[in-house]
């Protein structure tokens, strides 16, 4: 990354009116889309990359200015490396949408052994590891518990409830976001349009012109960005040994605020102590 870029990420944290901020798999790129598509539809303005949310402001100034980002690239720090000062976002409206961090990990090690190829081994050494393992998710997570006061206002939501609730969770940050001449029947629309087959099929075709929204291989699913976005999935590939391991360390870590956020939805009943996930 040339200086400059690094300099404009940086003035764009701090200045930016309007965040979007997520640890890397937590499904934002399904939520910018679902807000793209709806500010489309409402201001009849489309975007080559649906995903830079603040190139609406430039196409019309009533729209505001959404900065989507993952706060300084996390998944390649280790715990003691994030960034504990969040005062740079004290104007700042912030989203903060957080995700089991169980599915956080096992989409993570997808996205870094088949998709960018930054990591050569094995799921259980990589939920270990100290840069981008576990315990990379649960600093992050914990860090923005302690600093969820700083932002002029925050918003915290979840994967799992967008996936229950998805025009529900749509209304409520495109209200945050002062977007509330966008109608419902716009974001019922946007909701429909990005659909998770939809958006898959979209990834295949490569119809847009970002990477973030294209397939490294269109044939091997493990390759896409949106690879599977189920609830519970890492059932699927952890093992029963790693998921006592990663449940304890959620357990004896996480803050109490974000443990909640995931624990008491629907679809993943919140646990008790000594009980292992099915």
């Amino acid at each position: 990354m040339t200086p400059w870029r690094k300099f404009r990420r940086w003035w764009l944290r701090r200045t930016a009116p309007m965040q979007l901020i997520s640890y890397p798999k937590c499904g934002r790129t399904w939520l910018v889309m679902m807000i793209s598509k709806a500010t489309e539809l409402h201001y009849g303005i489309t975007l080559d990359n649906p995903l830079r949310l603040r190139d609406y402001h430039g196409r019309n100034r009533q729209i505001p200015s959404i900065y989507v980002h993952h706060d300084g690239g996390p998944e390649f720090k280790r715990a003691d490396e994030l960034e504990t000062d969040k005062g740079g976002y004290r104007q700042s409206r912030v989203v903060l949408l957080v995700r089991d961090p169980r599915d956080v990990l096992v989409s993570s090690f997808f996205q870094q052994t088949q998709r960018n190829v930054n990591y050569q081994g094995r799921l259980e050494t990589y939920i270990r590891g100290p840069v981008g393992g576990l315990t990379t998710i649960l600093a992050f997570y914990n860090i923005w518990a302690r600093n969820a006061h700083v932002p002029k206002a925050l918003l915290l939501i979840t994967y799992e409830e967008m996936r229950e609730a998805p025009a529900a969770t749509l209304r409520k940050v495109l209200d945050f976001y002062a977007l509330q001449e966008i109608s419902d029947a716009e974001a019922e629309a946007a909701v429909e349009f990005c659909r998770f087959e939809n958006m898959k099929e979209m990834e295949q075709q490569g119809r847009y012109a970002t990477r973030s929204l294209s397939a490294r291989r269109s044939a091997d699913e493990r390759t896409f960005k949106m690879r599977k976005g189920k609830v519970g999935g890492y059932r699927e590939h952890l093992s029963p040994q790693d998921q006592i391991w990663v449940d304890g360390l959620i357990r004896e870590t996480l803050d109490p605020t974000m443990f909640a956020c995931y624990h008491t939805t629907a679809a993943e009943p919140r646990l008790s102590d000594g009980e292992v996930g099915p």
